[in-house]
Formats: C-alpha cells, structure tokens, sequence
C-alpha cells in the first residue's frame, strides 16, 4: 500500500500552476512619463497646461472644454496657478502673483465659451514640475 501513494502523488509533481510568465511571457513596462504624470498631479491629469506668456490659448481651451461638456455636460472646472514645489515662500508667491492675471483670463475664457460661472473654480497651489496654469475637469 506505500507504493500506491507515490504513484498518485508522481504525476501532480510534475504539474506547475500558471504563472505570470505563463500568461504574458513578454510583459509590456509601465510608461516612466505616464507614472510620472500621475504622481505629480496626485492621480488627477490635466485638461490644459497653459505655459506663463501664452496668450493665444483660446482656442485649444475651447475645443477642450467642449469636448469635455460632450462627455459629461455638469462638468465642473478648476483653473489652478500653480508655482513649482522647491521655490522659496517669497519667490513662490511672486510666482502666483505673475500666473493670476493669466489664470483670471483662462477662467473668463471657459465662461465665454458656456459654462456656468457656478461650475467654474479659480485656485492656486505650489507643487508639481514647472509654473503654469493648469486646468483640471471633475
């Protein structure tokens, strides 16, 4: 009867379960650009980036906006000056003080194309990787 066990036994020894390497052999890297992106902007990714001295951006920030509203019509905005983490109190400040009147323009400008000023926040913040006024959908 103690070489029936090891028959039975043999042939599940020589089974291995489904692995990673099973299922996907040559597995696909994750983007560095696309981690990097989610990171910086704590999971949330911007509608717009708009560079300090654009001034020709309503345009671009039109169709994004209406594509937006065609996707969910009760979409709310946030329009956010944001100076880079590292700056000095001071230098951050002054930073902000620059990106208003631009932030002001962009928060005008989605207004004019439509949307309610209700749905419309205008912010500031010190964080990510280069000044600039970015525009973030909810």
């Amino acid at each position: 009867m103690r070489w029936f066990i090891p028959l039975v036994l043999a042939p599940l020894a020589a089974c291995s379960l489904p692995g990673q390497q099973t299922l996907a052999p040559d597995p696909v890297p994750a983007d560095a650009r696309s981690i990097a992106a989610t990171q910086a902007f704590a999971g949330r990714v911007p509608l717009v980036i708009i560079q300090p001295g654009t001034v020709d951006f309503a345009g671009p920030l039109k169709a994004a906006v209406d594509q937006a509203l065609a996707i969910k019509p009760s979409a709310a905005f946030e329009v956010r000056a944001q100076a880079v983490a590292g700056f000095a109190p001071d230098k951050a400040a002054a930073v902000l003080t620059s990106l208003a009147p631009l932030a002001d323009s962009v928060a005008h400008s989605i207004s004019a194309d439509g949307v309610p000023a209700a749905q419309i926040a205008l912010t500031a913040q010190t964080g990510g990787a280069g000044p600039g006024v970015f525009v973030y959908v909810k």
